[in-house]
């Protein structure tokens, strides 16, 4: 009984050690901006390093996205190996290494999913100088709840102490303000409607006006100028996951493929879709359209709602089902009236190449084809295929 005891003591001694020296190692770090988020998350994290980087900040940042990265203080990139599953106990690692490099600016994506661990992220791991909230969209349901105000309430809680919150989301932004007061921080919304840029600056950075404006709101807040953060938007690489059009030629016949893989809720598919819309010549008008569904085992709940989309928001020529659960996707598309010779399953043995080759075989005319769902699996293979083959847009 006696040793348990002092076995106890030494435990919680090393815990309250371990936990002094992290909120010291934090306060060696000026600048400590938050990322969190339903969508767009990466791509904000890079945007936001890469304009601090052009302004002479020594700069660490880290995704957790579709391939988590670590971005150097050069912007050369490191690939994060894990042994097991994500941790969140992973940003306190990040934070030191911050600090041995002599960083003075972190940027670190939120990769907490319960509620409660998004507010240890926050409040204990990180205590960010800016938290950002890049919008609000149905995600995680089986987590936080069925609604989208479900959503927010969880997102919310990553709102930093005393601090700024920049968010784009309009929706919810009462919600936030609240919150914000509650913790006296100042709560700014990002309107993309203001942003002007510069048209010397080329990028598909921009793509996303969104993230762009909670980019250049941030720089606002640290005072640099907007040149330089336009620069470093453009300059930043894209995430693994972030859209991209590549387009391939065979037999006098264009195929422009949209990498929206990471787009996996209903309001970032329609807003892909109408972005798209307005990015194509006039020569693909007439183009027939395909949609390559690449399905998850553990995100049953996402493929059901993809069903839905696919059936009653877009109508695509052909739909091919990759993934998984690509025979259950294929059963409900049937059930809500899906026409049968419309749907393709995509079987294990089938390469990229074979896919795209298929692809070319279906269509006399030009063809776009959007590949949604996850990049995991198939769509990393699909992308790896394209960056090789293709031509970037």
């Amino acid at each position: 009984m006696y040793l348990l005891t002092i076995f106890t003591i030494l435990i919680l001694l090393l815990g309250f050690l371990e936990y002094y020296f992290h909120q010291k190692r934090i306060n060696k770090i000026p600048i400590r901006i938050h990322v969190n988020g339903t969508r767009g998350k990466s791509t904000t994290v890079r945007l936001i390093a890469a304009s601090l980087r052009e302004a002479g900040y020594r700069v660490l940042a880290k995704t957790t996205g579709t391939s988590p990265r670590i971005i150097l203080e050069n912007g050369q990139e490191e690939t994060i190996k894990r042994k097991g599953a994500a941790n969140i106990i992973e940003q306190k690692y990040f934070i030191k290494k911050a600090v041995v490099k002599n960083c003075n600016a972190i940027v670190i994506e939120c990769m907490a999913v319960h509620p409660e661990n998004q507010w240890v992220s926050e409040h204990q791991l990180v205590k960010s100088t800016i938290g950002v909230i890049t919008n609000v969209r149905e995600d995680h349901q089986d987590v936080y709840g069925p609604s989208l105000k479900d959503c927010a309430e969880a997102l919310k809680l990553t709102i930093p102490k005393k601090g700024y919150l920049v968010t784009a989301e309009k929706k919810f932004f009462s919600l936030f303000q609240q919150q914000a007061k509650k913790l006296k921080t100042q709560c700014l919304l990002a309107d993309p409607n203001k942003m002007i840029q510069d048209e010397n600056v080329k990028s598909e950075n921009f793509y996303f006006r969104d993230n762009v404006a909670i980019t250049l709101q941030i720089g606002n807040l640290l005072g640099i100028n907007k040149k330089t953060i336009l620069h470093g938007i453009s300059k930043a690489t894209p995430d693994p996951g972030a859209l991209t059009i590549y387009q391939l030629e065979q037999d006098k016949k264009q195929l422009w493929f949209i990498n929206a893989f990471a787009a996996n809720d209903r309001e970032s598919i329609l807003i892909i879709w109408d972005k798209i819309n307005q990015l194509l010549p006039k020569k693909m008008d007439d183009s027939q359209r395909i949609a390559i569904i690449n399905h998850r085992d553990d995100r049953i709940t996402r493929t059901l709602q993809f069903d839905k989309i696919l059936t009653r928001d877009l109508r695509f020529d052909y739909l091919m089902l990759a993934g998984p659960t690509s025979r259950l996707s294929e059963r409900k598309l049937l059930q809500f009236g899906y026409p049968s010779k419309q749907i393709y399953r995509i079987n294990k043995r089938e390469t990229a190449s074979d896919v795209v080759k298929k692809i070319f075989r279906l269509s006399k005319k030009n063809i776009i084809v959007y590949g949604l769902g996850n990049t995991r699996g198939f769509g990393m293979e699909i992308m790896e295929y394209l960056k090789e083959k293709g031509d970037k847009i």
